[in-house]
């Protein structure tokens, strides 16, 4: 089994008049969910092998807040500038060419194009794939011969959730 997991971006500050959105850090808000999300992802026993994260920097900054919870060596990620403009078809390109020896992967990425990937893969609507929202997909098949909608979602989490 391969499981695929998406993590969007945590919430970004906006409070910087005239700052470019690539640049735009997290909010306090933003780092305390993801920190939420980074101990349900170590409560839950997840880990990764491999790891696709937009060169954006909030989606940086949740990745740095959640690597060791999936213990995941944050140097050993992939930073793609093209996560930030990217599409479904820029995902799938992506999960087919993982070595095979690879049975998990992480994408941390932007909407819209997380959830209309989600969508594509397991053929369920998600109202909202919220900030910070970590989907786990599973697949029988290899990553080479991924097929849209014929994969499952496993869960799908977001910050609110987890919080009492």
């Amino acid at each position: 089994m391969k499981q695929i997991f998406l993590l969007r971006h945590a919430k970004s500050d906006w409070s910087t008049m005239g700052q470019k959105d690539f640049d735009r850090p997290l909010a306090k808000r933003g780092v305390n969910d993801a920190l939420l999300i980074a101990q349900h992802i170590q409560d839950m026993g997840y880990s990764i092998d491999m790891v696709f994260c937009s060169t954006a920097q909030r989606t940086k900054e949740t990745f740095d807040l959640c690597a060791d919870s999936f213990n995941f060596k944050i140097e050993k990620a992939t930073y793609l500038e093209e996560l930030y403009f990217g599409t479904v078809d820029t995902l799938v390109d992506l999960i087919k060419s993982l070595n095979e020896k690879f049975s998990s992967v992480l994408v941390v990425g932007h909407n819209p194009t997380m959830q209309f990937f989600l969508e594509e893969l397991t053929g369920k609507t998600l109202n909202n794939f919220s900030t910070c929202g970590l989907a786990q997909i599973c697949t029988e098949n290899s990553w080479k011969n991924l097929s849209l909608k014929n994969c499952e979602l496993k869960s799908f989490i977001k910050p609110k959730d987890l919080k009492f």
